[in-house]
């Protein structure tokens, strides 16, 4: 499942990202759980410590929701 704006993604450790400006980049030295702000052609936008990054579609993984349920039989 491919995510999009407003999901979570996991991202690797080791994974590099990178501001707007192609000039700022930070390599990941620990996994990460980030929110999908905005989809290029080949990257995602992510909200990562309160500023936008893009990272490589190829390089995150979609963060999959637990369904559990706590009806009650009746």
């Amino acid at each position: 499942m491919l995510p999009i704006i407003g999901d979570m993604v996991y991202v690797p450790s080791e994974t590099y990202l990178f501001a707007d400006e192609a000039t700022r980049f930070e390599k990941l030295s620990e996994p990460q759980s980030v929110l999908v702000i905005g989809e290029g052609h080949q990257h995602y936008q992510v909200l990562m410590l309160g500023n936008p990054w893009w990272v490589r579609k190829r390089d995150v993984y979609t963060v999959q929701k637990e369904v559990t349920d706590d009806r009650q039989a009746s």
